[in-house]
């Protein structure tokens, strides 16, 4: 290769940088008292400078650097702010480049960029790009005609040279291959203030023209229904910045109240005001009609709840009534019925078990083997129960009511007692509490009203306290009427009575 290369400009801390400075000029010293010695007795000086040529001195000043470029450089980078040092010393995967590129041999088919003018350009935040793919590739082939690819030329990853570097990492990755990506990191969650970041809406390509009545993420991919009152059916890929449409579709004569997901991803089951309900099958690219169903003498099937081990659909029906329906043959089950009108239900994570809840109060508790009501009781304070959700644990069932107030049990006090004493109260909510969702990693509950604008809390567990930052109060968030966390509670939509679905960067969490 021709020219010398060049090393890159060394920066340190700022303490790193007073030590430098002290010793340097020790050195100086030192250096001078023995120089004047040793030339009174005629002795040659190894290093002396003034035996080399200029050509030698600014060579070795232009490969190495000088000292007062040294400390000018340390002293330009204290002046930068801490995003812009971490931009200097932190550099992602594809920004590292292989040993075969070379600045110096750039110069002869590129532009030749200065040290302290590419210094200037990162000090801006602009940054600068040399393309010189012909030139390394001739390079590159020629040399591996003889040698063929040494290991200097493979360009590892950062998780590669760590690894080599610290055996310790192996543990870790251990660790991660067992827990999957819900792992977050050592911490959890802190309390008090949520670090998010409000990001373009998610239907941004195609809002609804009425209220957004559903949103859901995909159980496996980065993919988001909305659906409403406008009779369409949208899918978009989550990416919290373009959020790209997948596709629409439109039912005639038949707006969605309720839209969810199968729990394998294949299908999206649709309910409204009608004795028949629709299933899209993602496979097939088919939307299917299925008819009233023999034996149900119901008006409409507008509400429902899909079970997460994949057997069911359970309808809420008039009269306290809820009709199981299997979710692969979409053919009636069984019904179960409690007592007064029928409100809210949700299974366990696992789906042995379905609560329900409506307008005496009570949380029913049954046994989806058995199909058996297995245990009843009196949810503290309430008269109208109107939502209910499990977290993913199944350590935690919350219990909204029509006065606001949100009821946080332990899953095995509220099973086992019939007046259970909730663990906390929350209150945050002054109008009837309408929807609630538990995060992934059972963190957050998001806890919603569609009667007044921006009535979402998020409460921290296990602390059980409310977010004060949440919603912000420039939010253009109005009335919430569904949400939903992403599966590894990376991102939080709400959809609201404008058909916008505001999107929201949960910073804690992994990507998506």
């Amino acid at each position: 290769m021709s020219g010398v290369r060049r090393f890159a400009v060394i920066l340190f801390p700022v303490h790193v940088k007073k030590m430098l400075r002290k010793k340097l000029k020790r050195n100086v010293d030192s250096t001078g008292l023995r120089d004047s010695k040793l030339k009174q007795n005629n002795v040659q000086i190894l290093g002396d400078n003034t035996a080399k040529d200029a050509a030698v001195s600014a060579l070795e000043k232009e490969v190495l650097g000088g000292e007062n470029e040294i400390l000018e450089n340390l002293d330009k980078f204290s002046s930068l702010s801490s995003a812009q040092q971490s931009k200097i010393q932190k550099l992602d995967d594809d920004e590292l480049v292989p040993v075969w590129e070379d600045e110096d041999d750039q110069e002869e088919e590129s532009v030749r960029v200065d040290k302290q003018y590419r210094f200037k350009q990162i000090r801006r935040g602009d940054e600068t790009k040399i393309s010189q793919k012909v030139y390394t590739n001739r390079l590159k082939k020629q040399f591996e005609r003889v040698t063929g690819t040494p290991s200097w030329a493979v360009l590892k990853s950062h998780k590669e040279a760590r690894k080599s570097a610290d055996s310790s990492d192996d543990s870790d990755d251990e660790l991660s291959k067992s827990t999957g990506s819900y792992l977050t990191g050592s911490q959890s969650l802190p309390k008090g203030v949520l670090q998010f970041k409000k990001c373009p809406d998610a239907n941004k390509e195609q809002f609804s023209s009425g209220k957004l009545k559903s949103t859901e993420f995909h159980p496996t991919a980065q993919v988001l229904l909305t659906a409403g009152m406008d009779q369409s059916l949208h899918l978009f890929q989550v990416d919290g910045q373009h959020n790209p449409k997948i596709q629409s579709m439109f039912i005639e004569n038949f707006p969605i109240h309720t839209a969810h997901f199968t729990t394998d991803g294949h299908e999206v089951i649709m309910g409204s005001k009608h004795k028949s309900f629709y299933y899209f099958d993602m496979i097939a690219g088919k939307i299917i009609n299925v008819p009233k169903i023999k034996g149900l003498e119901e008006r409409n099937m507008k509400k429902f709840s899909v079970s997460p081990d994949g057997k069911h659909l359970a309808f809420l029906g008039t009269y306290g009534s809820i009709h199981l329906i299997s979710a692969t043959s979409k053919e009636w089950v069984a019904s179960l019925k409690i007592n007064g009108s029928v409100d809210a239900v949700c299974f366990s994570p696992d789906g042995s078990r379905l609560y329900a809840t409506g307008d005496d109060g009570d949380v029913y508790v049954y046994n989806m083997a058995t199909r058996d009501c297995v245990h009843r009781f009196k949810d503290d304070g309430c008269i109208q129960g109107t939502s209910l959700a499990v977290s993913k644990n199944n350590q935690y069932l919350a219990c909204g009511s029509y006065s606001g107030i949100v009821n946080i049990y332990d899953t095995n006090t509220c099973c086992t007692s019939a007046y259970p004493t909730p663990i906390k109260a929350v209150t945050n909510l002054t109008t009837p509490c309408t929807d609630l969702v538990f995060n992934a990693t059972t963190e957050i509950l998001a806890m919603a009203s569609d009667y007044t604008e921006k009535a979402v809390k998020l409460l921290h567990f296990p602390s059980l306290t409310v977010f004060s930052n949440f919603p912000e109060r420039g939010d253009d968030l109005r009335i919430p009427m569904c949400m939903d966390f992403s599966k590894n509670s990376g991102y939080l939509v709400v959809g609201g009575h404008k058909g916008r679905a505001s999107l929201y960067r949960m910073n804690h969490f992994g990507n998506f």
